[in-house]
């Protein structure tokens, strides 16, 4: 899989816990040539999720940094109510994008180049938008993006981890996702009950805390006021930046299918 290109550089598989995430950051590590793993904490995962992602890293025998946005997602709802789907782009930089900019310029320097580079578990099969945006290998920022999976169908998925017994995450099958962020943007209302559930009611609780202490008359007062039903729909709201890491943003593409 490696190659003389492939091999200069730093090479991090970032995982979110979940299903493609984790077989991605297997496929990356097994065979080269990423050495470290990643895991971008929003603020407002489950620790559930953070603690999968944990287990995962020990069974594959890898080192995990675990980086911490510095933006409070309740100080934002507390001033500006909750995000809705125009501010996706806003909370993703937020929550995710500048960790990995941190990343970049340890990696590289302050420079706008750096020797970073991303594996991921982003497939073209999710999505019909996906289809025809996702590559092998993609120039991002700062950094460049890889997709080792690119071309693999979620029972690809699935047979793999079988077959390295990777441990598996409970909210694969509990929420059809994994648990790495609530900011929102692109939820429904509906994953409270879902979280309530899957057993998680202190973070469907945490939600609904944060409810009452926006300061916001309006629909901002309520998490995930923007709620779009349709998978695709979400899909086509998200920009080509953003894809790679939030391919889920609440909704579960591939027809229920966790990624």
């Amino acid at each position: 899989m490696s190659d003389g290109e492939t091999d200069r550089g730093n090479h991090v598989a970032l995982v979110s816990g979940g299903m493609d995430s984790a077989v991605a950051a297997h496929v990356s590590v097994r065979w080269g040539p990423a050495d470290l793993l990643v895991y971008l904490d929003t603020g407002t995962g489950l620790d559930a999720n953070r603690e999968y992602v944990e287990e995962f890293a020990d069974a594959v025998g890898a080192q995990l940094w675990t980086l911490r946005t510095q933006e409070s997602y309740a100080d934002r709802v507390e001033t500006d109510g909750f995000p809705g789907p125009a501010e996706h782009g806003r909370m993703y930089r937020k929550l995710k994008e500048r960790q990995i900019g941190r990343l970049a310029t340890l990696s590289g320097g302050r420079g706008n180049t750096s020797d970073l580079h991303l594996w991921t578990g982003v497939r073209r099969q999710e999505s019909e938008r996906r289809m025809a945006n996702v590559t092998p290998e993609q120039d991002g920022p700062r950094w460049t993006w890889h997709a080792p999976i690119h071309d693999w169908s979620k029972q690809d998925c699935r047979e793999y981890v079988d077959r390295f017994d990777l441990p598996q995450n409970d909210l694969w099958d509990d929420l059809g996702r994994s648990g790495d962020c609530f900011c929102g943007c692109f939820g429904s209302p509906e994953e409270k009950i879902d979280l309530e559930a899957a057993g998680h009611v202190d973070h469907a609780d945490w939600l609904r805390n944060l409810e009452r202490d926006a300061d916001a008359d309006d629909e901002r007062g309520r998490w995930a006021w923007g709620a779009l039903t349709d998978a695709e729909a979400r899909a086509e709201r998200i920009d080509a930046g953003q894809m790679t890491l939030c391919s889920t943003c609440g909704a579960v593409p591939d027809g229920g299918e966790p990624q």
